[in-house]
């Protein structure tokens, strides 16, 4: 039985969503002559900036440590191979931010707590859970690859019949239409970032083969 012609298409699908989360990266670092000494700054820094954190409404479970690290810091200009400088010790947080509308002085307070030692490394609006968004996306996939093989099948003088395959090209994952936008801080008055959320889009594409009739 000989096989039926086939039409292969790729659909496009997007979808937009309002950001519920702000993700940041904190990074507290301190150089010193000893490792002792690197270590137990870098650490208190940290702590001033939890401390700020949780003044602010930031639970625990979201100010985690994403990594620890001690490493020597020397000088290669010299002919006779490097010199010491000295440790540096660096404290990495990643810190979920859920209240947005105080999300901005929240992290003001938090890295101003920390003083030079703070170093703020991104800000990420996304959506915790982007699972209704996905849906929408893959759906409007399907509807644009299905638009595309009807026509196809009808410039060759053919209909559809019923779909051999299926495939989702790639992953889902949420991109911002605008990134956060940082505003100068006012030297008087409560210490703010002055963020903007934007907008988050999730792309879906299905690569899909349809039998002809």
């Amino acid at each position: 039985m000989a096989k039926r012609a086939t039409v292969s298409v790729v659909g496009q699908g997007r979808a937009e969503g309002t950001p519920d989360i702000c993700r940041v990266r904190l990074g507290v670092t301190a150089m010193r002559p000893a490792v002792a000494a690197a270590l137990a700054d870098s650490e208190q820094a940290a702590r001033q900036v939890r401390e700020a954190l949780t003044a602010g409404g930031v639970a625990p479970r979201d100010a985690a440590t994403g990594n620890v690290s001690i490493s020597t810091e020397e000088d290669y200009s010299g002919q006779r191979g490097p010199r010491l400088l000295g440790y540096r010790a660096d404290h990495t947080l990643t810190v979920v931010l859920r209240d947005l509308a105080v999300a901005g002085r929240v992290l003001g307070e938090a890295v101003a707590a920390g003083g030079d030692a703070v170093r703020l490394q991104g800000v990420e609006f996304t959506l915790e859970d982007d699972t209704e968004l996905r849906a929408s996306a893959r759906a409007a996939a399907w509807r644009d690859a299905q638009g595309a093989a009807a026509q196809l099948a009808e410039l060759a003088g053919r209909s559809l019949a019923g779909v051999r395959s299926v495939e989702a090209l790639g992953g889902a994952v949420p991109q911002p239409r605008r990134t956060a936008r940082f505003a100068a801080v006012a030297a008087s008055g409560p210490t703010e970032v002055g963020l903007e959320p934007g907008g988050v889009d999730v792309q879906v594409s299905l690569a899909v083969v349809w039998e002809l009739a």
